[in-house]
């Protein structure tokens, strides 16, 4: 009898599921590993929730199969990303902010063309009987994608792995100046002089120019040419995001004034299980009698990318210190001192775990500074391109870090800021609370991502969660309507008194007058 009524509960659970499972569409631009440690994890679990999950991506070698979902492989994705770093052994960074714009929005518009041309996804385009009821997209720079969302007639939730800026913002409906922050910081002020924010002022309004003018225009391009639909209703879709999960916390900093369908995430990637060191690494690890630096420019950032002297300086630097160095770098170091261990590819993860692991040298990719922040390490940063400058500033002003300027660097200045960052107790004060912080939550980032991303599914599309520019707009958001009605009446009340005072001057200069000239007539 017991054994009947668990296989009948059994069969009921699985009906259930099955009832709520979603069919979801992800489709992803991306080309580099560090982009789908994030997503992994991410997609993993929806597929684990029981939904049935389609997945648009480059090939194998950036996301393996997930069991359980379906894959859309874009080997051309693959393809571009190699072309991208071969074009650009010459190119030296950073960049400044129109090339950038401009290298960006190229890259982005390939990107896109490639998900969009390739016959996989054409056919299930034109697949009359292909539903879903949710489309996930990077929110940055891929509105051509957008469209999958305005075809299939579904909720649209955007993934946002280099954190918020003001365009993220704005596809969330949160259009108030006060959240204002830029794509790229490099040049922005955290100053609040009104002189600082007359400049920050015109330096997002120029960030506003060139997605009018130079991203929008390549992705409206393939958005017309692909779905065959108005620019006005693009428009409309980049109004209309449901959720968008942000990869950032207010642990990490900054508290931001989030609308509700603006969600924090960040080290939702942290749940992947990470490598372990090997027994090498371990014991040079183990044997650091004054701790460890790690030296990491990324997982995909090429030697020719990196300041010219840079590797140079580092090395010439750390032979004045005591600790041991485990340094990430793509080709042999002939010139290297024996406290400094090279590899390709390191186990970070693991690395920052270690109680040795004194300091992170690192450019301040998002997933590098929020992994260092949760094990306690700080960080000495060193930007190269796009969000890093905002990352390392984010870091600086949280306590956690320096950061290094590769235009004005000497082997000395290196050395004094890693003496300061290892001996000063404030740097690992404030690691260690940061991680505190960033551990303290009541579910797991990842658990937070799925959770609602299932309200948005429950609730179709919750539009509920979003707030229309009608109820955010700038004069009533500021009260500008009772501001202009204040300065009307004020300024009309100044009006009337000059206009009174004139006309009484001009009376009393005429009595004058008048007095004058009567004794001349007689």
């Amino acid at each position: 009898m017991m054994g009947h009524l668990s296989g009948a509960l059994l069969v009921i659970g699985v009906c259930l599921q099955q009832a709520l499972a979603a069919n979801i569409l992800a489709i992803f631009s991306y080309s580099s590993a560090s982009s789908f440690l994030f997503l992994t994890p991410y997609m993993t679990a929806l597929v684990q929730k029981g939904h049935q999950v389609t997945i648009i991506s480059a090939g194998r070698k950036y996301l393996p199969d997930i069991d359980g979902a379906r894959h859309i492989r874009v080997n051309a994705l693959d393809h571009l990303m190699a072309d991208v770093r071969e074009s650009t052994v010459d190119m030296k960074f950073p960049l400044a902010k129109w090339e950038e714009a401009s290298f960006v929005a190229s890259f982005f518009y390939k990107s896109s063309n490639c998900v969009l041309s390739e016959p996989g996804v054409q056919a299930l385009l034109q697949d009359a009987s292909a539903q879903f009821d949710m489309v996930i997209v990077e929110a940055t720079f891929t509105d051509a994608l957008f469209g999958f969302a305005h075809h299939f007639k579904a909720p649209l939730v955007g993934l946002s792995i280099c954190g918020t800026s003001w365009s993220i913002n704005y596809l969330a409906g949160n259009r108030a100046i006060s959240v204002y922050e830029p794509i790229v910081a490099n040049g922005y002020s955290n100053g609040f002089s009104i002189l600082n924010k007359i400049r920050n002022w015109i330096y997002i309004t120029e960030e506003w120019l060139l997605e009018q003018m130079v991203y929008l225009p390549k992705q409206l391009a393939l958005y017309k040419r692909y779905f065959h639909e108005s620019a006005e209703s693009l428009y409309n879709i980049r109004q209309n995001f449901a959720l968008v999960l942000i990869n950032q916390h207010f642990s990490l900093g900054r508290a931001r004034s989030n609308v509700p369908n603006v969600i924090e995430v960040a080290g939702m990637h942290l749940e992947q299980p990470c490598a372990e060191l090997d027994e090498e690494l371990q014991q040079f690890v183990d044997a650091a009698e004054h701790g460890v630096i790690i030296f990491s420019m990324g997982l995909e950032v090429a030697a020719s990318w990196l300041p010219p002297m840079l590797v140079e300086m580092m090395l010439q630097s750390f032979q004045q210190l005591q600790q041991r160095v485990v340094f990430k770098f793509e080709e042999p170091l002939p010139n290297k001192s024996d406290q400094v261990y090279v590899r390709q590819i390191l186990p970070q993860r693991a690395l920052l775990a270690h109680p040795n692991v004194k300091l992170f040298i690192t450019n301040a990719g998002v997933l590098s500074i929020i992994e260092s922040a949760y094990y306690g390490v700080p960080m000495l940063c060193v930007p190269l391109f796009y969000d890093q400058f905002a990352n390392s500033e984010l870091m600086k002003q949280s306590g956690l870090a320096q950061i290094l300027d590769p235009s004005t660097m000497t082997v000395d200045s290196i050395t004094k800021l890693i003496k300061e960052l290892i001996e000063n107790p404030f740097y690992s004060e404030n690691a260690h609370q940061t991680s505190r912080r960033l551990r303290d939550m009541p579910m797991t980032p990842l658990q937070n991502a799925v959770w609602w991303t299932e309200y948005v599914l429950r609730h179709k599309g919750a539009p509920h969660m979003r707030i229309w520019k009608e109820d955010m707009s700038i004069v009533q958001y500021y009260n500008l309507g009772f501001i202009s009605v204040l300065v009307l009446r004020s300024g009309l009340a100044v009006l009337l008194i000059v206009c009174v005072g004139l006309k009484l001057v001009s009376v009393l200069l005429r009595r004058s007058r008048f007095r004058l000239t009567v004794p001349l007539l007689y």
